[in-house]
C-alpha cells in the first residue's frame, strides 16, 4: 500500500507534528508499506536533509500565505497523484493539507483522512479569524473520508467546525519505546548538581502556554532544608521566547540554586534527564492536543504532575500515573510537588503503572491501527465500486 502522508511542516524542524509524521512513515515502511512523505520546504536557515531519511520524500515551495495564492499549490499534490499514485492520503492538518486535497477529489481515487494536531482546531486559532479561512476548512473536512481524533480536545476541535463527520475515529500518538530499554550513560557535560532520582523535569518549549513560570512561582512555596539537600530540584530543559524572562524570575524568587535550565535537550541528554528524574511535570495554562512528552517520561518510568487542561487531562490519571492541579495555582501545584518530592515510594509506584500503560501507545501498535482503518476504507471504497 503506498500511503502519501501530507503534512505542512516535517523534519528538520523538531516539534510533535513532526515527529508524528516520521513515526508513523517509518513504521509503514517497517510493516512492508511504501510511504511518502509530502512537505513544504522547511524555513530558513533549517535545510532538509531528507537523503538520511529512510522513507521518500517530495517537497515543494513554502507557502507563500495562508490566504493568498493557496488553491495554486495543490498541482503539487497533483503532479505526485499522477506520476506516483497512492492507495491512502492521509493529511497532517486541515489547512492547507486538507483543503489541497479537497481541490483534487476529481482526480484522487484515494481514501482521504485528517488528523489534527491540535493548533489548527481549537477556538483561539488566528487563521480560523481570517477572512474566507473557515471555509476553506470545512471543505476540506467535508470532502474526507474519515477524520482521526488523537484527543477528546482535537475530537471537540473537529465537531465544532464541522458538526456533521462522515466518520471520525479515535487513534491516539505513539512513543518510541526501544530507546528507553537501556540506561544511558551520564553526559560528560552535564551540571553535576543534577542527581539521579533528586529532581524533577520539565521538558519542552519554554514558551507562554506552557507555564513554565508558574511551575517556578510553586517550587518557590516548597521548603527544603538546604542544609542537607543540595541537590537541584528542577532541571528545565528546553528552548523558547521565554527564557530571558524565566531566567530572571528563578533570580528573583531565589531559586538559582534549586533550578537548572539546560537549553534544548535532544539524544543522550534528554534520555539520561529522562531516565534518572524524579518525577515529570507539565504545567500548561491552556490546552495540549497530545502531549509526547508525557508519553516519553511514562515510558521512562516516571509520573507526571501536570494541569487539569484539554489534553493532558487525556493522559494523566490523578492516582495511577501521576497527579493532576488546577490551572493557574500556583499554590496546588506546590502541594503536588512537595508530596512528590518527600513520598519516594508513592513516586516509584505511580511511575511503574505509567510505564506499564506507555505499552499500549507503542508506535508500532498506533501504526498497526492506522494500517487497519485504512484497509477498512479501502474495502468500502472497492464494495462500492462493485455495487455501483
Amino acid at each position: 500500500m503506498r500511503i502519501c502522508l501530507y503534512t505542512d511542516t516535517a523534519l528538520p524542524k523538531l516539534g510533535g507534528q513532526e515527529w508524528v509524521v516520521d513515526a508513523l512513515a517509518r513504521q509503514y515502511l517497517a510493516l512492508g508499506q511504501e510511504p511518502v512523505v509530502l512537505a513544504p520546504h522547511p524555513r530558513l536557515p533549517l535545510r532538509a536533509q531528507d537523503g538520511v531519511l529512510p522513507y521518500q520524500v517530495v517537497r515543494h515551495p513554502r507557502f507563500y500565505s495562508t490566504r493568498f495564492f493557496v488553491a495554486w499549490y495543490r498541482w503539487f499534490l497533483r503532479r505526485l497523484y499522477r506520476r506516483s499514485p497512492f492507495s491512502i492520503l492521509h493529511c497532517h492538518g486541515i489547512y492547507p493539507p486538507a483543503y489541497l486535497a479537497a481541490l483534487n477529489r476529481d482526480i484522487l481515487d484515494a481514501p482521504v483522512l485528517i488528523t489534527s494536531h491540535g493548533g489548527d482546531v481549537y477556538e483561539g486559532s488566528t487563521r480560523l479569524a481570517k477572512p474566507v479561512l473557515k471555509e476553506r476548512y470545512v471543505q476540506g473536512l467535508r470532502a474526507a473520508d474519515a477524520w482521526i481524533a488523537i484527543s477528546r480536545f482535537t475530537r471537540e476541535g473537529f465537531l465544532r467546525l464541522c458538526p456533521e463527520p462522515l466518520r471520525i475515529v479515535d487513534i491516539p500518538n505513539g512513543v518510541d519505546l526501544a530507546p528507553f530499554a537501556e540506561a544511558v550513560p551520564r553526559p560528560h557535560d552535564l551540571d553535576p548538581a543534577i542527581q539521579p532520582g533528586r529532581y524533577a523535569l520539565f521538558l519542552g518549549r519554554l514558551k507562554d502556554r506552557k507555564g513554565v513560570d508558574l511551575l517556578l512561582s510553586a517550587l518557590a512555596l516548597t521548603k527544603v532544608d538546604r542544609k542537607t539537600d543540595r541537590a537541584v530540584q528542577l532541571v528545565i530543559a528546553g528552548e523558547g521566547e521565554e527564557r530571558p524572562r524565566l531566567e530572571a524570575q528563578c533570580a528573583a524568587l531565589g531559586l538559582n540554586e534549586r533550578v537548572r535550565f539546560v537549553g534544548k535537550s535532544v539524544g543522550a541528554q534528554k534520555m539520561f534527564l529522562l531516565q534518572n528524574a524524579l518525577f515529570g511535570v507539565a504545567p500548561s495554562r491552556t490546552w495540549e492536543a497530545f502531549p509526547l512528552v508525557v508519553l516519553e517520561h511514562y515510558a521512562a518510568g516516571l509520573p507526571v504532575v501536570a494541569t487539569r487542561t484539554p489534553g493532558l487531562e487525556d493522559l494523566v490519571r490523578p492516582g495511577v500515573t501521576g497527579e493532576l492541579v488546577a490551572a493557574e495555582s500556583a499554590k496546588e501545584l506546590a502541594k503536588a510537588l512537595g508530596m512528590m518530592f518527600t513520598r519516594p515510594e508513592h513516586v516509584r509506584r505511580l511511575g511503574a503503572q505509567a510505564q506499564e500503560w506507555a505499552q499500549s501507545f507503542s508506535w508500532s501498535n498506533i501504526a498497526r491501527q492506522h494500517i487497519r482503518l485504512y484497509e477498512e476504507l479501502l474495502d468500502t471504497r472497492t464494495t462500492r465500486a462493485k455495487a455501483g
